[in-house]
């Protein structure tokens, strides 16, 4: 089965009217060279102007990695659809001091599209370049005794991106969080966005997807609610947030890899929660 993956890397963000993580240049690239481990057919990864020569000489040259199956696409940010939108609803001087960039986050979805041959494989995901990291894996699951390994995940391998395959057929495949009880995690978009408002579930970012014609489903999906929110509020949301109103909005429309918590907390391990890393057992 022929399996796209689309991600990105935007590591000098930080400080800048679009926002984004300081210092997560070298996570990035060591979190993504992991995720090659899952073996898609293609990996596009979008980034900046002043970033793709580094990034190909670290992959390629460095890594040896085969430039057929990591392709590198220069996307410059400041061309994101709607991006005069957001603008408009944006604090910039509080962006400047957050480490989460909402073109990005949007783009999740619209970057899909400039890939013309995304027709020709059977699944099309999106997943975080950053997405395999100890943060979210026990040290059981992590390889080697450098600094590296925090990165390198042995859970991604193959046969998860088999089981997510398998697990997107018939409808768009994501993770899911319990927002409840001792699991609360986050608010989400205003209630008056919801056709009926629940947020037991909060839908996570960090992997998603399905066919190549669910994929441009939800794309358009996804861009008539934030079309939605960036005219009926003057904030802006992150793009979890308007994802979990999509998904109480219309659940059949998705299957969902579900979680009660990221790690282990001593208060709450009585109630035997399941774990993020479960996801990938």
């Amino acid at each position: 089965m022929k399996a796209l993956f689309i991600t990105s890397i935007y590591s000098k963000l930080h400080g800048t009217d679009l926002g984004g993580r300081s210092s997560r240049e070298h996570h990035y690239k060591w979190s993504l060279l992991n995720i090659l481990n899952m073996k898609p057919s293609k990996i596009v990864c979008f980034t900046s102007k002043e970033e793709i020569d580094n990034l190909k000489s670290w992959f390629y040259n460095d890594h040896h990695v085969d430039p057929e199956v990591l392709e590198f696409r220069v996307f410059d940010l400041y061309k994101s659809r709607h991006y005069n939108k957001i603008q408009a609803n944006k604090n910039v001087e509080h962006v400047k001091k957050t480490d989460r960039c909402h073109e990005i986050q949007y783009n999740k979805f619209y970057w899909a599209k400039l890939i013309k041959d995304r027709h020709d494989y059977d699944r099309v995901f999106w997943v975080d370049a950053g997405l395999s990291h100890g943060g979210l894996f026990p040290e059981e699951y992590q390889l080697g005794n450098k600094w590296e390994s925090h990165f390198a995940i042995v859970m991604f391998r193959k046969k998860i991106l088999q089981q997510w395959c398998d697990q997107s057929k018939d409808n768009i495949l994501m993770m899911a969080k319990s927002n409840i009880g001792n699991y609360y995690w986050s608010q989400t978009v205003p209630d008056h966005f919801y056709k009926e408002y629940n947020t037991d579930k909060h839908i996570i970012g960090g992997m998603f997807g399905g066919t190549p014609k669910q994929y441009d489903e939800l794309v358009d999906t996804f861009n008539k609610y934030l079309l939605k929110v960036l005219k009926g509020s003057d904030e802006l949301y992150h793009e979890e947030k308007i994802m979990s109103c999509m998904y109480a909005d219309d659940k059949d429309k998705y299957s969902t890899l579900e979680f009660d918590d990221w790690y282990e907390r001593p208060h709450l391990k009585q109630f035997d929660p399941k774990l993020f890393h479960h996801m990938f057992i």
